[in-house]
């Protein structure tokens, strides 16, 4: 997992092919004026989808983890909390992996806590189990999906 601020995005684009243009995606003007939905990018390689909403609260939200693509998560108005477990430490299955939907679940207690704001950004690899949306505020987020290889 990465956490850091879309002025530093630069210091990421070599860890994967897709990721400078991720980034141009995320450092858009008027990213915060795209209605919820999803945006493809390149093909099946990369893709944004952007969601609007209030947060579900710390105890309500359930680790999440993919195989196939990479999540970068930003906020573009509001602020989100996540939750973080490394993903060889969850032990909870409450959801066998999907391979069409990408996704398993996990109900592990979470590690780390942290809130995305601003101009802030999480990359979340496939060996990093999080759970997104734990704010209690009403956010914009965008998550741009990042194949993996």
């Amino acid at each position: 997992m990465i956490i850091d601020t879309i002025d530093n995005s630069y210091l990421y684009g070599k860890l994967h092919k897709n990721f400078g243009l991720a980034f141009k995606f995320l450092k858009q003007k008027g990213l915060k004026d795209y209605p919820a939905g999803s945006y493809p990018i390149r093909k099946s390689e990369i893709y944004a989808s952007v969601s609007e909403g209030k947060g579900r609260g710390r105890g309500k939200v359930i680790l999440e983890a993919h195989k196939k693509y990479i999540d970068i998560q930003m906020c573009v108005a509001g602020s989100d909390a996540l939750g973080y477990k490394p993903l060889s430490e969850c032990r909870k299955r409450k959801k066998a992996y999907d391979p069409k939907k990408d996704y398993s679940l996990f109900g592990d207690k979470i590690d780390l806590w942290f809130k995305l704001e601003g101009k802030s950004f999480a990359i979340f690899f496939p060996e990093d189990a999080h759970a997104p949306m734990a704010g209690t505020v009403k956010l914009k987020k965008v998550v741009v999906k990042v194949r993996v290889g």
